[in-house]
């Protein structure tokens, strides 16, 4: 494959000039032989070149990647915060100390961050910050397809937007050279699929930032007080309006003109495409040398001249974003002729096709020319020659619906809820697959700690149904934002039952750790603290103790709260297949798949047996955890460790409560000890 280096400016573009401040600061690129990365790990290593210092983050996708990439860099400090607030919090303190500092959240993640992120713009950064925001076109992973741009408006923050890897790697070590030089935080806004593409990227040496150490001042600057606010404003859109007229701002607008086959002889063009984002990878891909392209790479501030300079060369422009109109709308508001797309052109990700609805023969001729040819890759490939680019369609993975994986630890508690049937009160995080057919055991979810709130707003308005309704929340999203809500519930005497579900880890995003691991007496402390009187903490795969909990606090007054202690199977040391595996006894299985039914296992799968009957069996993907014996009416679902092959036996056996057993046996080091032999020796 031919790797073709793309300049990141244009042909009629000056090079970029740094001051002398930020000279010392801008990364040096060595040529190297190109290597395939992520999107994740090319930002990582954009942030390693650029000599970033420390990197702090709370988790989501798509952006979870980088802070794993970055733990490859031993020069940057990696943290793990309990929410995107405290992230960004501390993210300024390291700048204000005058190092090189990073923040990576989700698009949805800048919410919770908001209050700091809009004053930081306010005080200056000192050394340097830059926020890596991962937008979810299409929301793949997200519950809604907010722009980040439309936040950084308000916030007056600059947005650089990568359109595809090897850009990422570049923009953001540029982030870090614009943040030092105009003293202000900057953002590099990521999609999912750039995220998720695999391109060569070509890598640079580290630079060396020293970190001016001692503390931000003067306090006129760095103390939002009201008396200094309005000077803090005024200097903020003079520093804007200097950086969105500069070199610098110019060097991220590239102009692609048609080639002589397709030019115009009186050199105007009938339609010009102004691109930012991935967009701009697929418009390149389809239309370049065919349409004028203007790739822009700062979408905010706008450079005035570079789009001036475009846009006098084209009789009207089309726009191709997504989330929102943002770009579109900038371009309008200077005065330019802009042909509109129709209203939900920028809903998901974009597809060329959507170019049609502007109604232009120009463009459309060369859509409807080069679609049927070529297939319109959602990943950005423009560093990749065109040979690699098949004309036959790519055939489409197996549709394989999302579940709970073996052993979850939160199959047991929907399994409950599913048999009470209650209306449940969701947040965000693996549990969502609650909802899912096996289960249909959860109702709605909001956002990052909302269930608490919104389980109150509920019994608020209707407290008999106290009964019908509970909240459901994870560990690491009730120290994300769960906490202040319950606080508010003890506060106004609120009655409800909360369920807490603790795996010990941010699971959805790979088990990564944002807050304490609590033991039962340690979670007895906290909610004590908290107020709390009702509380109880449960094995979150002991089924009868979980129901018989709830039935007791539905006859209390006031919040109650159980914990629901269960380890993530991402969590656990080993992962493969482990002690005390469980196994049918075909002779007494009925094939009736309640086990299935209840527990949505992958491990369990439909066979005939040597007798020709109907049976479930169980994979090597069982760790042990029990739930499927406690599901099946026939008791025909026991621990491989105690199988005799004695049907009688077998039948007897299975009515011992194992998962008891198990839990006894794997706190005592040597009996476990004992069991692993016994099951290797067994197997």
């Amino acid at each position: 494959m031919t790797v073709l280096h793309l300049p990141l400016a244009a042909p009629s573009s000056p090079a970029p000039k740094l001051a002398p401040a930020a000279q010392a600061k801008a990364p040096a690129v060595q040529r190297q032989a190109a290597t395939v990365v992520s999107g994740c790990e090319a930002a990582a290593r954009g942030l390693w070149e650029a000599g970033a210092h420390a990197l702090i983050s709370y988790p989501g996708s798509p952006v979870t990647g980088i802070v794993d990439a970055t733990r490859q860099y031993k020069d940057i400090k990696t943290r793990w915060a309990a929410n995107e607030k405290v992230a960004f919090e501390i993210a300024a303190g390291v700048a204000y100390s005058g190092a090189a500092v990073a923040v990576v959240m989700k698009h949805v993640g800048v919410n919770v961050a908001a209050d700091a992120l809009f004053n930081t713009a306010y005080t200056g950064v000192r050394g340097a910050l830059v926020a890596i925001v991962g937008d979810d076109p299409g929301a793949t992973c997200s519950q809604n397809e907010q722009d980040t741009r439309l936040v950084a408006v308000a916030a007056r923050i600059p947005v650089l937007e990568p359109s595809n890897v090897m850009e990422v790697l570049t923009y953001v070590k540029l982030a870090f050279a614009i943040s030092h030089e105009y003293d202000i935080p900057v953002i590099v806004r990521l999609t999912t699929q750039l995220c998720y593409a695999t391109q060569p990227v070509l890598n640079g040496e580290r630079s060396q930032l020293p970190i001016e150490g001692g503390f931000a001042s003067p306090v006129q600057k760095y103390l939002l007080l009201p008396s200094h606010v309005p000077a803090r404003h005024r200097a903020l859109l003079k520093t804007l309006d200097r950086f969105a007229a500069s070199a610098q701002s110019a060097f991220f607008y590239q102009e692609f003109w048609p080639t002589a086959a397709h030019a115009q002889p009186n050199g105007r063009h009938p339609v010009g495409l102004v691109c930012a984002g991935p967009t701009a990878a697929q418009c390149r891909e389809h239309f370049q040398g065919r349409l004028p392209i203007l790739q822009v790479g700062c979408s905010w501030p706008l450079n005035a001249e570079a789009i001036e300079r475009f846009a006098a060369q084209c009789d009207t422009l089309v726009v191709t974003e997504e989330c929102s109109d943002h770009l579109r709308d900038q371009i309008r508001a200077l005065g330019h002729p802009v042909t509109l797309l129709q209203r939900d052109s920028v809903v998901g990700e974009f597809r060329i096709a959507r170019l049609r609805s502007a109604g232009l023969p120009a463009l459309t001729a060369h859509v409807d020319a080069v679609a049927p040819q070529r297939r319109a890759f959602p990943l950005a490939v423009s560093l990749a020659s065109s040979s690699t680019c098949s004309s036959k369609a790519m055939p489409l993975a197996p549709q394989r619906p999302p579940g709970f994986c073996a052993g979850c630890s939160h199959v047991g508690p929907f399994d409950v809820l599913s048999r009470l049937n209650r209306y449940v009160v969701g947040d965000i995080g693996c549990y969502t697959l609650g909802a899912t057919p096996a289960f249909g055991a959860l109702h709605s979810n909001l956002c990052m700690g909302a269930s608490v709130g919104v389980l109150q707003g509920y019994l608020m308005m209707e407290p008999a149904r106290r009964r019908e309704v509970i909240g459901v929340i994870g560990d690491s999203t009730f120290f994300h934002s769960g906490i202040p809500s319950l606080l508010t519930a003890v506060n106004n005497g609120q009655s409800g039952t909360l369920m807490v579900l603790d795996n010990s880890g941010t699971a959805m995003t790979g088990f990564q750790h944002t807050g304490p691991n609590l033991d039962a007496a340690g979670w007895e402390t906290l909610l004590a603290a908290l107020g709390v009187k009702h509380r109880a903490v449960v094995p979150s795969l002991n089924v009868e103790a979980i129901e018989a909990q709830i039935k007791a606090f539905d006859e209390t007054e006031g919040i109650a709260v159980i914990v629901l202690k269960g380890l993530c199977v991402q969590g656990r040391e080993k992962k493969g297949p482990t002690n005390f595996r469980y196994t049918v006894s075909t002779d007494a299985c009925t094939g009736c798949g309640q086990c299935q039914e209840r527990t949505d296992c992958p491990a369990l799968e439909p066979t005939t047996s040597a007798k020709g009957k109907a049976v479930f069996e169980i994979t090597n993907a069982c760790i042990g955890c029990g739930m499927c014996s406690q599901t099946c009416p026939e008791h025909a679902i026991l621990p491989m460790t105690v199988k005799t092959g004695v049907a009688p036996l077998d039948r007897a056996l299975a009515h011992v409560p194992w998962e008891r057993v198990i839990r006894y046996v794997q706190s005592k080091p040597a009996l476990h000890r004992i069991a692993e032999k016994f099951e290797r020796s067994t197997d």
